[in-house]
């Protein structure tokens, strides 16, 4: 029996209870409508990156269910896409999928969420599971949300949290991409060979005085390993002010039989194992709802830029994952970021986020330098309006160097690769729930 069918089975099997039993599956039920349009504009500045001018739509229907006697629930959300307009120079488009050619883009129709769930909760703890088909939220590892549709994966999860500690786990077996219509593929790398299962585990602690301590570890079957832990210190300043610091420290290793040891074409060059190893640390100061903050990221060892399957779309728990990854061997990035409510000067629904960040060196390259500059605003109407939002999105990210031909003999255009894009995106969002 697939997946689709448990789902089918398990959802009609809670709606055939009895009539009280089933009222407050329904009734405390929330339904959620989201119409969505995206306009991105994208080229390559005159080196190596995708061009794009994409004008989409999108609508989702979502409902997720109350609580069978406090234990059993379910979520779907249904969803479609299509395009309003596709350019002529487009090299590439990505919250569709292509045709024959970008403007050939297919439309998407498909559910993004169709999940049972379960739960039994004490005074002091809860307990949680599921099985199905969500987007799944992990640091390690995230169904990616940047597209117009989000990502999600097929699988189970158990869960364990009190208020001081929260214990997770999933184990998924197929992949729904952000730009493509079905129920999930199976994960598979770079050859087309299946990976059996992605499994991740996580583990977070509060302890007094603002400490947080956490950890994650993920594993593709027989293809790449990754984990990492992380501390974070937070201190109340008073007055609305505190200052938050953060040090994570992450490892990515081949996992068997199944990793492209003899390398990927225009990816990753041939090696013999991989291990890359990577060092983060944040300080944040935040005051009456602004923030500045400064941060650096250190890779070692190898390239901090493989996938856990080669439909990833790429998470990495670091400051240094950007537009793309500054996550070169030997690589060290600066990063300068702050966000701004100007609701507190009298523009009210407005806020506005930005960064710059810089590398300077990288193994293996000549000539090599990474610069990063993005400015978000954005803007949440209220009053009649209320659930509607508008976006804007200016990036430019640049990056130069040439193989050694001694370390490399190739340039990447993996994740952290001889990328450059210039990106202006444009979002108009609409959502109501009742």
């Amino acid at each position: 029996m697939n997946a689709f069918s448990l789902l089918r089975l398990g959802v009609a099997g809670l709606l055939c209870v009895s009539g009280a039993q089933a009222g407050s599956l329904i009734d405390d039920g929330k339904t959620t409508l989201k119409y969505s349009q995206y306009y991105w504009k994208e080229n390559d500045g005159g080196a190596v990156g995708p061009n794009r001018d994409e004008w989409v739509q999108a609508l989702q229907l979502g409902f997720s269910s109350g609580w069978f006697r406090d234990v059993l629930g379910f979520d779907y959300t249904h969803a479609l896409a299509d395009g309003l307009r596709i350019g002529d120079d487009a090299s590439s488009v990505t919250n569709l999928s292509a045709g024959r050619s970008p403007r050939d883009a297919h439309s998407i129709n498909k559910p993004l969420e169709a999940y049972l769930r379960l739960q039994w909760r004490d005074d002091a703890r809860t307990w949680s599971g599921g099985y199905g088909k969500k987007s799944r939220r992990y640091l390690i590892y995230t169904d990616d949300a940047t597209r117009i549709l989000p990502a999600a994966t097929m699988g189970w999860d158990l869960g364990y949290a009190t208020d001081a500690a929260e214990l997770r786990y999933s184990r998924v077996h197929a992949f729904s991409p952000r730009n493509d219509t079905g129920w999930g593929e199976r994960l598979e790398n770079f050859r087309g060979q299946q990976i059996d299962n992605l499994q991740i585990y996580s583990a977070s602690y509060r302890l007094p005085l603002g400490t947080r301590l956490a950890g994650e570890y993920a594993e593709a079957q027989d293809y790449l390993r990754s984990a990492f832990i992380q501390a974070e210190q937070r201190v109340d300043l008073g007055a609305s002010q505190s200052l938050v610091a953060s040090l994570t420290h992450g490892r990515q290793q081949d996992a068997g039989e199944l990793f492209e040891y003899t390398g990927v074409p225009r990816l990753y060059e041939a090696e013999n194992s991989h291990d890359a190893r990577y060092l983060d640390m944040t300080l944040r100061y935040n005051i009456d709802g602004h923030s500045v903050a400064l941060s650096w990221n250190q890779v070692r060892g190898d390239d901090f830029d493989r996938l856990f399957f080669a439909q990833d779309h790429g998470t990495w728990n670091s400051s240094g994952k950007l537009y793309f990854f500054f996550g070169l061997r030997d690589e060290d990035m600066y990063k300068a970021s702050s966000s701004l409510d100007l609701g507190k000067f009298g523009l009210p629904g407005l806020k506005m986020s930005s960064y710059y960040a810089f590398s300077n060196r990288a193994y293996g390259y000549d000539g090599f330098s990474r610069k990063e500059f993005q400015n978000v605003f954005q803007y949440s109407f209220d009053g009649p309006l209320r659930g509607l939002s508008l976006a804007w999105l200016h990036d430019r990210f640049r990056t130069t160097g040439t193989p050694d031909g001694i370390h490399r003999q190739v340039a990447s255009r993996g994740p952290a690769g001889i990328i450059t894009e210039h990106s202006e995106r444009f979002y108009l969002t609409w959502q109501r729930a009742w």
